[in-house]
C-alpha cells in the first residue's frame, strides 16, 4: 500500500478518460498509460473502511482469483490519499466485453450456449469457495479466447471450501436483481443454465441449484 498527496493524485489523473462517475467524482479512470484507476470514497468519517479498505480487498481477492485459475485483474499498486477519504487500486484492465452486452448482440442460439457455459462457470466459482456478492452479468467478462473472467472485486469473499448451500442460494438472490439477467437466466434459458451448473459440481448441489432456481421463480408470481 502506498500513501500519496492529493496533488500526486491529480497528476496521476491528468488526461485520464472517465469510465465511471457519480455525483461526488470519478470513480473509474483510465490513465494515460491504459492502465484503471478504480477510486473508493470513505463516506463517514470513523468508517470500517479505515481499517478494511475495499480498494485492498479488491486487490486480495484479485490475487486469489488469479492463484484459483480464475481470471482477474492484475493489480499494479493501491493507493491511499487521506486528505480526500480516498483508496484506489491500480490495474491493468481484463480484454474483452461484460457477458451482459455480449447476449444482448447474441442470436437465441448463440445465448443458449453461453449461457450454459455462464451456468458452468458460476458452479467452479461456488465448489472453489467464490463468495461474490455483487455477482451478475455485467460483472462477468467474455475474454477474447472465449473464457470467463470478473471484475469489480471489492465485494468478494474467498472461503478455503466450496460455498455452503445456504451461501449459494444467496449468491443466486444477487445474481438476478437485474430484468435483463432474469430473463435469460431464469425465463429463455433456465433448462440451459442448470444444465450447465451441473456440470462443475455433484449431482446434489446441482439439483439443490434446480430446486432453489424454481424457488425463487415461485416468489416472483
Amino acid at each position: 500500500m502506498k500513501r500519496i498527496e492529493p496533488a500526486q493524485l491529480d497528476t496521476l489523473l491528468d488526461n485520464a478518460k472517465t469510465i465511471e462517475e457519480d455525483g461526488l467524482g470519478i470513480k473509474v479512470a483510465q490513465l494515460q498509460g491504459g492502465e484503471f484507476l478504480k477510486l473508493y470514497r470513505r463516506k463517514r468519517l470513523l468508517s470500517s473502511d479505515l481499517w478494511d479498505l475495499p480498494a485492498q480487498r479488491f486487490a486480495d481477492n484479485a490475487n486469489g482469483l488469479l492463484r484459483l485459475g480464475i481470471t482477474a485483474p492484475t493489480v499494479l499498486e493501491v493507493l491511499i490519499i487521506n486528505e480526500r477519504r480516498l483508496s484506489a487500486v491500480r490495474y491493468q484492465p481484463l480484454p474483452g466485453d461484460t457477458l451482459r452486452n455480449h447476449l444482448r448482440k447474441s442470436t437465441p442460439e448463440e445465448r443458449s450456449r453461453d449461457v450454459m457455459r455462464f451456468g458452468t462457470f458460476l458452479g467452479e466459482l461456488h465448489e472453489s469457495g467464490v463468495y461474490f456478492r455483487s455477482l451478475h452479468l455485467g460483472n462477468v467478462l467474455l475474454l477474447p479466447d472465449g473464457c470467463f473472467g470478473l471484475i469489480d472485486l471489492s465485494d468478494m469473499k474467498l472461503e478455503r471450501n466450496a460455498l455452503a448451500p445456504w451461501k449459494r442460494r444467496r449468491n443466486l438472490q444477487h445474481i438476478l436483481r437485474y430484468a435483463e439477467d432474469i430473463g435469460w437466466l431464469t425465463e429463455q434459458h433456465r433448462e440451459e443454465w442448470v444444465a450447465g451448473y451441473r456440470k462443475s459440481v455433484s449431482p446434489r448441489s446441482g439439483e439443490r441449484f434446480s430446486l432453489d432456481v424454481g424457488k425463487w421463480l415461485a416468489t416472483r408470481r
